[in-house]
């Protein structure tokens, strides 16, 4: 696993390929998933504790649930994008495929762990989304081998989709004190 996350960081797209086609990879797979998505949560705390106005509970909302909610919105936008491509695009794709794909995709997810540093955390916050994106495109067209118009329009749908929730969350609840870890998406609002 680490071994492919060191190539991942030298851009080597074989991992998803490599990924896609061994079952044994699944819990990897979740376990790079739900440990990028602990270290944005980490970041995003890190970032409050740094601040001038720490929200209260920062801890608990932005690290803990935080955490387990983008979780939970990486594996929705992950699930939107198997159902268009089987529904909508009509291409065969294996379920499995997708998540071993996706998981090791959310690799970028944990460069928002920067995010507590005071001048960078606009580049921390920002860039692995940026990042998060590409990844994604690459695992789904390892995953699928649809056309390159379809993984991008999939990938787009179920990564905004997964921004907006995240997105309408920390607007609806003024910001930095958004429940459930989206206060670094009102951040994003800042710019």
């Amino acid at each position: 696993m680490l071994e492919r996350l060191v190539r991942m960081v030298f851009l080597d797209t074989g991992v998803f390929e490599e990924v896609r086609d061994d079952e044994r990879e699944l819990g990897s797979a979740l376990l790079v998933a739900g440990g990028a998505c602990l270290l944005a949560g980490l970041g995003a705390w890190l970032y409050w504790e740094g601040a001038n106005y720490t929200p209260p509970n920062a801890f608990i909302n932005s690290f803990l649930l935080g955490s387990l909610f983008l979780a939970a919105m990486y594996g929705a936008a992950a699930l939107l994008i198997y159902v268009m491509m089987v529904q909508f695009f009509r291409v065969q794709v294996d379920l499995l495929a997708i998540v071993r794909t996706m998981g090791y995709a959310a690799a970028p997810l944990a460069l928002s762990m920067g995010m507590f540093l005071p001048v960078l955390y606009p580049v921390f916050a920002l860039m692995p989304l940026a990042l998060l994106l590409v990844a994604m495109i690459y695992a789904v067209q390892a995953a699928t081998g649809a056309e390159p118009l379809q993984v991008v329009v999939s990938c787009l749908i179920g990564f905004g989709f997964m921004v907006l929730v995240l997105g309408v969350v920390a607007i609806s609840s003024s910001g930095p004190d958004a429940p459930i870890g989206a206060g670094q998406f009102g951040l994003y609002y800042e710019f």
